[in-house]
């Protein structure tokens, strides 16, 4: 395929806010004001190879492969997205992912912040074989700020962070799934007493996190589509558009 611009729809969930200011917050979930780190894909070769940082903080994306697995340009939510590799189960499965280097910008500490992808995907694109790793930063044992899809039976995201050493994993699930073939933005939002989920900026869910508790996966990379490129790499098998991290 070579490269040329699309046009895709933008999905909506209809879902009730958890209380009269989550609405208020699920309308503001845009209004960061400090980007760190942003893909739009709209100018990604076929397959792609490297990903452009639109927040201009120049953490360029690479494409990690292995067993012939690819990323390749589709069309969107807004222009060019990408998708990752079609179900496969056991050894040598097609694997990819999208890395970028540790930053410390990358790492909010105990700072408010917000990160999420815009999402297309079917049931048929999960697996109880695996999870499914959106975007995250850091792994189970290291401190860390993940959004993935861990439910194959309804395709419910969630968001998962941890402390140092992985101490203290904090859990959010949202009770509705997206995996109805529309694109749908996800975003996990930190803020000073709560970590709350959202769909098209609606919030879904949220737990309680204390002021105190530290996200600082310093020494990890940035992972988009999966957790590696190597096995048991909790592979996404959708398509992803418009990938961020802001410090709110």
């Amino acid at each position: 395929m070579n490269n040329s611009s699309w046009q895709g729809g933008k999905g909506v969930i209809a879902g009730g806010a958890l209380a009269a200011t989550a609405l208020l917050l699920g309308a503001a979930a845009d209004a960061a004001t400090s980007q760190k780190l942003r893909y739009r894909f709209d100018s990604v070769s076929d397959p792609v190879t490297t990903v452009v940082d639109d927040s201009g903080k120049g953490h360029t994306g690479t494409v990690q492969t292995a067993s012939g697995g690819e990323v390749v340009p589709v069309a969107g939510a807004d222009g060019l997205g990408v998708q990752f590799p079609e179900v496969c189960t056991g050894a040598g499965c097609p694997r990819a992912v999208i890395t970028a280097a540790d930053a410390a910008a990358l790492n909010p500490g105990t700072a408010p912040f917000t990160f999420g992808a815009r999402v297309r995907l079917t049931l048929d694109d999960l697996t109880a074989d695996h999870g499914s790793n959106l975007v995250q930063k850091g792994l189970y044992d290291t401190a860390q700020w993940k959004l993935q899809i861990d439910d194959a039976a309804t395709g419910k995201p969630s968001c998962v962070v941890r402390t140092e050493n992985g101490a203290d994993a904090i859990k959010v699930k949202s009770p509705v799934g997206v995996a109805d073939g529309a694109w749908h933005k996800v975003s996990c939002r930190r803020t000073s007493s709560e970590l709350i989920l959202l769909i098209d900026n609606v919030p879904q869910n949220s737990k309680p996190i204390a002021a105190s508790y530290d996200i600082s996966p310093t020494g990890e990379e940035v992972s988009i589509g999966a957790k590696s490129a190597g096995n048991n790499n909790d592979q996404y098998h959708g398509a992803l558009d418009d990938v961020y991290f802001n410090l709110d």
